[in-house]
């Protein structure tokens, strides 16, 4: 077949197909196309949705079903893993409760004990390791599995057992582990040891304050009795009663009164001594973070006889023995692999030394903070005993002194007063009777019960939480999964994305004269084949018809012999879609022709295996014919003009407009039909300056990447320029190839 010729149609070329106007242009009539399908009252206007619909949504999830399906499955996994972290642990529980009594009787003049600080020593006497350790030695708990078969069982007890108070005066002892039956002898030994234990102490404390109220009482009655002697002799030598001036006995008593009064100064002296040393040690135990390190002594004494510390030493002398024997019988120890091995060994040993004695004297300076305020405390206690004796004494020096001086002053007054001085010995008698009193008491509480009990007997809990936890983190699992599920489906939701034929026309308001399937995956196509012979490739002949049908009735109608082919954005199959429909047209039998207008990001000419040029971009820069730009294809009818190499100098021409306009004036007369692939409408503005040249519009969408305000904006400027709108068709729809009927999609001879 001769090739297309510059200027008029040859002679015996076949006459055009459709009717042309002035110019070679066919005639548009005027107003509103028939085709700008959102000015017909037929088809809806656009209403993109604004809310998600459950289609939409599925729809969304069926395009994103493998990243929010994983992500999902990550963030599952996550929360089921935190969930399962999170909860209470699978371990059995043996409970206690231990009574503690505050203290029954006080004495003289000392302040009130604080149950507080109290209960807490006991919390601290309960987890002491001196305590467990006392505990586990016992033969009752050492002969138990669990004990026997652990290596460090005080390590573990410690790590286990758990204090706390659950009312003023009642403490709770829970002891967590696997066996239960174990655990509860443990938990009974542990309890009944520290009931005997604080038991012995309190009846200690009270047997000592009975010892120390005894010699009180003793002093305080030879001191009456003395005092008592003392004036009965002052009477029998004054042979009086108390009238009669006696000078001598008068300068006696005031040697005793002076004798009394600097007793009773040394006394005080000695109070305020005690009470000072009082004061700084209840503001030491106030501390919460003493100042002060605890004795490195008692430390270091407690790290040196730590199991841990024992165990990592011995490990790390051997591993050094066997390193200096082994240099001993090597020939050239630096070159001794295995010699290196056993340094590597060494260092790691005396790491693991190191790192067993930081954390034996972390427990260790505990423990001797614990020890030193427990011995404060008992400071304490001394002292403040010491400090009732001594201001006891003062009492009675103050009223030995007012008895002198009211003596002396019967004395001066008219001779000795023997019953002033009898009521002088009244206080110190008033005190020997309460003091009396008060040992009573103490004699009776040494026979008492201690100050703590066990309250109720030790309860055995089994662990009932495994099926909780495992429904809990299910639970928190599959919710974390569909959220993610939902949460990256209306995301992609978000993006609009044409799900479906449906929304071309019902959303956006176009009319759809075609679909192009979607090429199937190898497992559908050997199904397909199996079924009954179907082939995707017929289905995409029929379907390519089918639009070509539609296109080609629309263009008859309308007059119209220049189509473009355009979309929103790229990647939306424009392309593909103007070579298969050319090729429709052209095994058709009609003379077709593509012109390549994609001038930016030209790929038809990759499609046919051709030269890039010359093409579009030389004949508008009127560098070359347009006949010289017409190249042939390997489909008969099928001519294509390429892009050719895009510059500058083609945008211009292109936004000139009249180099567009004579190019497909000349084309017109030579072909039946011409399909133009532009660039898409958003990106640039080359495609709306070649649609103002072209008889109609045919907008590709691809299914499931086209996006619904991208395809509504690209539209709505079409429309703007009056640019007619034949239609939209949709490419990548997934339905099954048996929907076009075996029968009518299976190959027919030729």
């Amino acid at each position: 077949m001769a090739r297309p010729i510059a200027g008029d149609p040859p002679a015996g070329s076949p006459p055009a197909p459709f009717p042309t106007g002035s110019g070679g242009l066919p005639p548009v009539q005027a107003g509103a196309s028939p085709f700008n399908y959102t000015n017909q009252p037929s088809l809806p206007g656009s209403a993109v949705q604004t809310t998600p619909t459950a289609m939409g949504l599925f729809n969304a999830f069926r395009r994103r079903w493998v990243l929010s399906t994983f992500i999902g499955g990550l963030v599952a996994a996550a929360v089921a893993v935190g969930a399962w972290v999170a909860l209470p642990g699978g371990k059995h529980e043996a409970r206690a409760l231990v009574q503690l009594r505050p203290k029954a009787i006080e004495f003289v003049n000392r302040n009130t004990e604080n149950f507080a600080e109290y209960r807490g020593r006991q919390v601290f006497l309960l987890k002491s390791r001196d305590l467990i350790t006392k505990t586990l030695a016992e033969p009752a708990v050492s002969s138990l599995d669990s004990v026997k078969q652990t290596p460090d069982p005080v390590s573990i007890v410690e790590d286990q057992i758990k204090v706390t108070v659950v009312a003023d005066d009642i403490l709770q002892v829970t002891l967590t582990g696997n066996n239960l039956d174990d655990m509860k002898v443990v938990l009974d030994h542990l309890v009944k040891r520290y009931v005997d234990d604080a038991t012995a102490f309190d009846r200690g404390q009270r047997t000592s304050e009975v010892t120390k109220l005894e010699q009180y009482a003793e002093t305080l009655r030879t001191e009456i009795e003395a005092t008592e002697k003392h004036i009965e002799l002052l009477g029998r030598a004054n042979n009086t009663t108390g009238s009669e001036d006696n000078s001598l006995q008068i300068g006696l008593l005031h040697r005793q009164h002076a004798e009394a009064e600097a007793d009773y100064n040394k006394t005080t002296r000695e109070i305020s001594r005690l009470e000072s040393e009082l004061s700084v040690l209840e503001k030491q135990l106030a501390e919460k973070e003493p100042k002060a390190p605890p004795s490195p002594v008692l430390v270091d004494e407690q790290v040196r006889t730590d199991a841990g510390v024992i165990k990592a030493k011995a490990a790390w002398e051997y591993t050094k023995s066997v390193l200096e024997r082994e240099i001993l019988k090597a020939a050239d120890p630096d070159a001794n692999a295995y010699i290196k091995e056993i340094k590597g060994e060494v260092a790691k040993r005396l790491k693991e030394y190191e790192d067993a004695r930081k954390f034996a004297t972390a427990e260790a300076t505990v423990r001797a903070r614990e020890t030193e305020r427990a011995q404060k405390q008992a400071q304490v206690t001394a002292l403040t005993t010491a400090l009732d004796v001594k201001k006891l004494d003062r009492d009675k020096l103050k009223d030995l002194r007012e008895a002198y001086k009211k003596s002396i002053s019967a004395g001066v007054g008219g001779g000795l007063n023997m019953k002033a001085l009898q009521d002088g010995l009244k206080p110190q008698r008033e005190n020997l009777e309460r003091v009396n009193a008060h040992l009573l008491q103490l004699r009776l509480a040494v026979k008492m019960e201690g100050r703590v009990s066990p309250h109720g007997v030790t309860e055995k809990i089994p662990n009932n939480n495994q099926n909780r936890k495992l429904l809990m983190s299910s639970v928190g699992g599959l919710g974390a999964f569909f959220g993610v599920v939902f949460l990256v489906s209306f995301l992609e939701w978000r993006t609009r994305r044409v799900d479906g034929v449906d929304q071309v026309v019902n959303e956006l308001g176009m009319r759809v004269i075609g679909t192009v399937p979607a090429f199937p995956n190898r497992a559908n196509l050997k199904a397909a084949v199996e079924a009954g012979g179907a082939n995707w490739r017929f289905v995409l002949n029929e379907s390519i018809n089918s639009t070509r049908t539609m296109l080609l009735h629309t263009a008859r109608t309308q007059s119209m012999q220049v189509v473009m082919v355009t979309s929103a954005t790229q990647g939306e199959g424009k392309t593909s879609l103007t070579s298969q429909l050319a090729t429709s047209m052209a095994t058709a039998g009609m003379r077709t022709l593509i012109v390549d207008c994609d001038l930016r990001n030209p790929s038809v000419q990759k499609l046919f295996e051709l030269p890039l040029g010359p093409g579009v971009s030389e004949v508008l820069r009127q560098e070359v014919d347009v006949s010289d730009a017409v190249q042939a294809t390997a489909v008969p009818n099928l001519w294509v003009i390429t892009a050719g190499q895009c510059s500058n100098a083609t945008i211009a021409a292109l936004a000139q407009g009249h180099p567009m306009e004579t190019l497909f004036n000349r084309l017109r007369g030579q072909f039946d039909f011409i399909i133009v692939d532009s660039c898409p409408v958003l990106p640039v503005a080359d495609a709306l300056l070649i649609a103002q040249h072209v008889d109609g519009v045919v907008f590709s969408i691809m299914q499931d990447v086209s996006q619904l305000p991208k395809v509504m904006t690209a539209t709505e400027k079409l429309n703007q320029l009056n640019i007619p709108l034949v239609g939209a068709v949709v490419n990548g729809i997934k339905q099954d190839v048996y929907s076009y009927g075996y029968n009518y999609v299976k190959q027919l001879p030729a």
